[in-house]
Formats: C-alpha cells, structure tokens, sequence
C-alpha cells in the first residue's frame, strides 16, 4: 500500500472515531472540563425553579421530588443546556467523571434536603436554585477540590461574594457583552496555574418573587428586594479547573 493511501486510511479512521466521539468525551481540555461543569448547574438549578411552587406547597408533604425523580428532569435539561447525555457518561474521561461525581453531589443534596421540601404546613421552606446550588459546589467541592460557585455583585450571603477576579467579570457582563456569552482565562491562583470560567446568569420570571420589584421591599425568605426585571443579569456560575 502506497504511503498517500496509506494517510488516506488513517485521516478517514480519525474522522470516524470524532464523529463517534461523545461531548462529554471530546471536550477534554479544561474550558470544556469548566463549561461542562457550569452548564450542568444552569440546568439543575432550572429543575429546582420549576418544581418551586411544588416545594412550597404547605398543604402537601410528601412531594414526590426524589432524588431519582431529580436526576431524571436534570439529564433531559442538561441536553438542551450543555448538549451532553449523562446517561452517557463515564470515568473514563475527566469531564465525564467530573460530571458523574456533580450529579452525585446534586442528588445527595435533595436527599438531605427530603425533610425541608416534603415539610407540611410550612409554604417557604427556604429550598431555592440558590441554596440548592451552593450546597452542591460545597460538596462538589469536597469530592473533587473542583471549585464551583454562584456569585453576583448584589449577593445575599459571604458563600456568594465574588473575588477580585470575579467581581471584575460581573463588571464585564453588566457593561458591552454579548448576552449569555460566558468568560474563560487562564491564570494564576495560589501559585497554581488555573482556568476561569464564569457564566451569567439572568432573571427569570420564576426569580421575581425574590429578587424583582419593589425594590427594597422584603421577600418572602425575609431578604431585601433588589428591584430586578426580567431579563437582567443577576450573576454568574463560577468554576475554577486546574491546569495540569
């Protein structure tokens, strides 16, 4: 066999194992490692907004929001979010590992969280996308030393309060930026080589009951009103992967 057939042959055999490749598998660098991480978040923390009104149901207990019942509506928005099957999923690269220990770190949250949501008589249990959100990256965290952050510029608690870095990306969102464009540098911290990836995050209407209008008036967990519309930016997802 001539060489140029030869080159031939192996080009069209690497074009068929990319092709099969899956995204969880292909996006092995660390923006895609970082991206991969933060889209799951976007999408998880839609499954909770959506099932909000469930939650808060006084008159209801056992709501049924299991952590199977969970990982089965974040799977299905983790698609249309980050374009990546979790049933798909494996050790066998970093991303999907770190997608596998994620997930298993969300789930382990609804299921601690069991006796707030299926609390009866009781409307605000106080379970929002931002609570279930920090206490995920917690235990991300703990499993992976992989940072995973929400943070915005008006936050409501120290977990939430950006760094320097991060404040200085809350600045770029809110000024001439392509909306939903997220941000990605490599950088130091700690001595360490790392990548940054932040992606905002925009008011929803399910977010208004909190955080819309009128501003300075307190919502129902107690906080005050920041005045949001819909459509604003109201943070970011912060993720911080080492460079190896």
């Amino acid at each position: 066999m001539n060489k140029a057939k030869s080159l031939g042959i192996a080009a069209m055999g690497l074009a068929a194992v990319l092709v099969l490749l899956q995204p969880s598998q292909a996006g092995q660098g660390e923006e895609g490692l970082a991206k991969a991480i933060a889209d799951y978040l976007v999408a998880a923390r839609g499954v909770i907004a959506r099932n909000q009104t469930l939650i808060n149901d006084s008159a209801k207990g056992d709501k049924g929001f299991t952590p199977a019942v969970f990982e089965g509506q974040v799977t299905e928005e983790f698609k249309k979010v980050g374009g990546i099957d979790l049933k798909t999923a494996t050790n066998s690269s970093p991303t999907g590992k770190a997608l596998l220990e994620l997930n298993d770190a969300a789930k382990e949250v609804i299921a601690d969280a069991q006796p707030e949501i299926n609390e009866q008589g009781k409307a605000f249990k106080g379970f929002t996308p931002a609570i279930f959100g920090a206490r995920t990256g917690d235990k991300f965290y703990k499993k992976t030393k992989l940072k995973l952050k929400q943070t915005s510029l008006k936050f409501r608690g120290d977990y939430n309060r950006p760094d320097d870095f991060e404040e200085e990306v809350l600045k770029k969102f809110e000024a001439k930026w392509d909306k939903g464009k997220p941000y990605m540098e490599e950088t130091t911290l700690g001595g360490r080589k790392v990548v940054r990836y932040m992606k905002p995050l925009y008011i929803a209407t399910s977010c208004l009951t909190c955080h819309g209008d009128p501003a300075g008036e307190m919502d129902i967990s107690g906080r005050i009103k920041e005045g949001y519309k819909e459509g604003d930016l109201r943070g970011a997802i912060s993720v911080i992967v080492p460079v190896k």
